[in-house]
């Protein structure tokens, strides 16, 4: 269970600064920029909170109009008589108008890790604790009448500002009114005596009271009081004097924490850069090597033009030869003798089929030698087109590989982002289940707290549950309240083992 120190302590001067604490009234228009404002945090000013805003003097009017009132009946004298009895109290040497309390749940230590207020546990604790603790301090405190209370969250802790008026009634007074604004009458009214040689032990003892009533609301909070140096400070403007200190000692702090993150983030930038220029040259690396094996399938493909243009070169030689058979025999004369065409067979006869054929060949071989030259252009067109398709291919592949490398990139993009969305709904739903768990215990400790008899039954019963449930892990109790969970624990772990070794027995029997 944690534990913090509990803090209350009395303001020094006559009239406190209401504008000040009620800054979240006149935020469009508070300068925080003033010397003894830096202290403050305005994006968090939304979250104070302003329990009672009334007038001082609708409250001077209202418990002590009636006594002014009997007191100018009796003065015969018009100089003698009151006015306005706020003014004569605020303008008096030996009298204050009004009183500040500052009240507050653990030092600035407990708060520093936190980044966000606003769904920050502990924060929101702290301001509901104060809140009850006000709502507390009416019912115990019926001589101090609040007319202003604040709860501020954009410095560097918690607390409550807390203003009240005193309120003392002597009816056994001889002189002057018979209610005035004393507070260590209105404390001895309460039951806190003044001692005759200590003048302060009346508000020591005033003060340890209020402190153990703030420990007590935290206790339901599952806080524990912390013992420390607390309420040491002389008042509340020391009080805002040291933690102003405290706060430019830790903005220095927060400066050399910026600058050492700026460094470290130069090295994680380098270190990135590095990585990304390895990647790029792995990815080169891989590149090269690709081209490289295209470039060999390249050569590989050509290597086999070339022996397909070898057999179609040896097909091409063997036309040629027959070709310049024409020719030799075109070049003898203009269409070539009769010899040329004819066959003659024995005793001078022309062999018409013979004849035939042999023209027909000769015209075959006279065809083939223009065919020839258009298998030659078609075979280097084929060959030229291939080569830059199949190139035109291995650009292409290279293209699809980058282009689904992307998709695949941003497949994963948007997986990590739907991952990081459901780790978010469960931290959300883990937060929303210990808020859960925390009203529960501070329900228990309420009621155990109001019944005392009963406290030992229902931590017992809170630890058999646990048993039956199938788990131990006790939160925000103290030891007295686990030690009476354990024995519940136990009584529940020994209740059952009886009955599993009573039933072994019947069966027993039964056999």
């Amino acid at each position: 269970m944690p534990e913090m120190t509990m803090s209350f302590s009395k303001g020094k001067a006559n009239e406190t600064s209401i504008k000040h604490n009620n800054r979240s009234l006149y935020q469009d228009n508070f300068d925080y920029e003033k010397v003894g404002h830096k202290h403050i945090k305005p994006e968090y000013t939304e979250l104070n909170e302003v329990l009672v805003h009334e007038d001082i003097r609708d409250i001077y009017k209202r418990e002590f109009g009636q006594a002014v009132k009997e007191y100018n009946q009796k003065q015969k004298r018009k100089d003698r008589k009151i006015k306005d009895y706020y003014s004569k109290v605020k303008n008096s040497k030996n009298q204050r108008t009004q009183i500040e309390f500052m009240v507050q749940v653990g030092n600035m230590d407990d708060y520093k890790d936190v980044t966000d207020r606003f769904t920050s546990r502990q924060w929101q604790d702290s301001k509901q604790i104060l809140e009850n603790y006000f709502e507390n301090f009416k019912k115990r405190n019926p001589n101090l009448i609040p007319y202003n209370a604040v709860i501020h969250m954009d410095e560097s802790t918690p607390h409550l500002h807390l203003n009240v008026v005193p309120v003392a009634h002597l009816p056994q007074a001889k002189r002057g009114l018979k209610v005035k604004p004393s507070l260590d009458r209105a404390l001895d009214e309460e039951g806190y005596k003044r001692s005759e040689r200590d003048n302060r032990q009346q508000w020591k003892d005033f003060q340890h009271a209020e402190a153990q009533a703030l420990a007590d609301e935290a206790m339901l909070f599952g806080i524990d009081r912390k013992a420390g140096i607390t309420n040491k400070l002389k008042d509340v403007h020391q009080y805002k004097q040291v933690m102003r200190e405290i706060d430019d000692l830790q903005a220095q702090k927060r400066q050399v924490d910026a600058q050492v993150r700026d460094k470290q983030a130069q090295l994680d930038s380098i270190s990135s850069r590095e990585l990304a220029v390895a990647e790029r040259e792995k990815a080169v690396t891989e590149k090269e090597q690709r081209s490289s094996e295209l470039d060999k399938e390249i050569r590989r493909k050509e290597f086999v033009l070339k022996d397909w243009d070898k057999k179609e070169q040896n097909a091409r030689d063997s036309w040629k030869a027959w070709g310049r058979t024409v020719e030799k025999m075109a070049r003898a004369k203009n269409l070539g003798s009769p010899d040329d065409y004819l066959v003659v067979g024995t005793f001078g006869a022309v062999d018409k089929d013979a004849t035939k054929d042999r023209i027909a060949k000769l015209l075959e071989l006279a065809g083939h030698g223009k065919s020839i030259k258009e298998v030659e252009a078609e075979n280097r067109k084929l060959r030229n087109q291939g080569i830059e398709q199949y190139r035109s291919f291995v650009r292409k592949e290279k293209t699809i590989g980058e282009v689904q490398r992307q998709k695949e990139q941003e497949r994963l993009k948007k997986r990590v982002k739907e991952q990081d969305k459901k780790i978010r709904e469960q931290q959300k739903m883990i937060l929303q289940l210990r808020m859960f768990a925390d009203a529960a215990m501070r329900t228990i400790r309420g009621i155990a707290k109001a019944i005392p008899e009963r406290a030992h039954k229902i931590w017992k019963s809170i630890g058999a549950n646990l048993y039956k449930t199938g788990g131990r892990t006790y939160v925000h109790m103290n030891k007295n309240e686990i030690d009476q969970a354990n024995e519940g624990y136990s009584g529940a772990a020994n209740s059952q083992k009886s009955r599993y070794n009573q039933y072994q027995r019947s069966r027993d029997l039964d056999r």
